[in-house]
């Protein structure tokens, strides 16, 4: 669970649970960009976006322990480094680009994150969710009557993931205007929730389940020069292969495979700025440079040659300014150069 600290009126308040940055406020009251936080803003009454990073919750060197709230779900994307914690019983392990949708019941929960940590969290209240996306998605929410604490898992959203750096980008810098700020989050909360409907296997997954295939992608991409094999995966995180191969696609939106190779290609776009091709090709585990570059151009729509290029011309123009620079911090007097004090 995510949560922030939030300043409202010069105090501290904390709340929230889960991946949302929780928040103390008064829920019928809209915040002013005056005394708003610019982390955190109240757009009407039951709906409210976060913008959390390490600072907000300091909890990169010890665990911190915060309340929960039994008002909001809260609809998470992760947009950078990992996050570790736990709601009442049910262990939380995030990394970016994880979406995720929960209500904490009023649950304590614990955290601790790295310290590039940063998320974005929409807080709505389930009657303002219901009336701004349709009655269609009170069945994702548990029971009416009591709804019980839960978290669940979307996998990786692309569409949910840029919405989201949009929302942020637009916290960050353009806090007053709220109309478009309003339109952007309405944008993301579309996105979240069409993740969620896409992956009926979210409804059905258990929290175990969940957590074997978030392990089964991290050992996955952990050496992108060898990929393990689906039996190797299957067997480290106790699942067996008919299942996980149905279960990763579900939940990422891509096949094992395909999400190796995703990875292993823009891996290869920022080793290219480094090393030639040949050098690149055999870091990441190719043995022939033009199975790698068939690979990065069907990634990429051109060969890694001419990425590299692009790399040499920009060097170059870098050079060239830096010399066009030092010829100007000299001026000719008495027909001899001499450096400008």
């Amino acid at each position: 669970m995510i949560l922030i600290l939030i300043r409202n009126k010069k105090r501290i308040k904390h709340g929230g649970f889960h991946n949302m940055e929780g928040a103390a406020h008064e829920s019928t009251a809209y915040s002013s960009p005056a005394d708003a936080d610019h982390g955190m803003v109240t757009l009407q009454p039951g709906l409210i976006v976060c913008h959390t990073v390490a600072t907000s919750l300091d909890a990169v060197s010890s665990t911190k322990t915060f309340d929960g709230d039994c008002e909001f779900i809260h609809l998470n994307c992760q947009l950078a480094g990992k996050f570790a914690g736990r709601v009442g019983s049910h262990p939380l392990d995030l990394s970016q680009g994880d979406v995720s949708l929960g209500f904490s019941a009023g649950e304590r929960f614990q955290i601790q994150h790295c310290d590039r940590f940063e998320n974005l969290t929409v807080m709505v209240t389930p009657d303002v969710l219901c009336e701004l996306a349709g009655e269609e998605v009170r069945p994702m929410l548990g029971p009416e009557s009591n709804p019980g604490l839960f978290v669940r898992y979307a996998g990786l959203c692309r569409k949910s993931i840029r919405s989201a750096k949009s929302v942020a980008s637009l916290l960050t810098t353009f806090p007053c205007q709220r109309l478009l700020l309003h339109a952007a989050t309405l944008d993301f909360l579309h996105w979240h929730l069409a993740a969620f409907r896409d992956c009926e296997d979210c409804r059905r997954l258990s929290v175990r389940e969940c957590r074997q295939l978030e392990n089964a992608r991290v050992l996955l991409l952990q050496d992108l020069s060898t990929p393990p094999t689906i039996a190797e995966l299957a067997k480290a995180v106790g699942m067996n292969q008919c299942k996980l191969k149905k279960c990763f696609k579900d939940h990422f939106g891509s096949t094992i495979y395909a999400l190796f190779q995703e990875q292993r290609m823009s891996s290869a776009q920022q080793l290219l700025q480094s090393y030639n091709v040949t050098e690149t090709a055999m870091m990441l585990g190719y043995s022939n440079v033009s199975h790698f570059s068939a690979a990065f151009a069907k990634q990429f729509g051109n060969l890694p040659s001419k990425a590299r290029q692009s790399v040499t011309v920009a060097v170059r123009g870098y050079h060239s300014a830096l010399q066009l620079a030092d010829s100007a911090a000299f001026k000719t007097l008495d027909g001899r150069a001499k450096p400008l004090p």
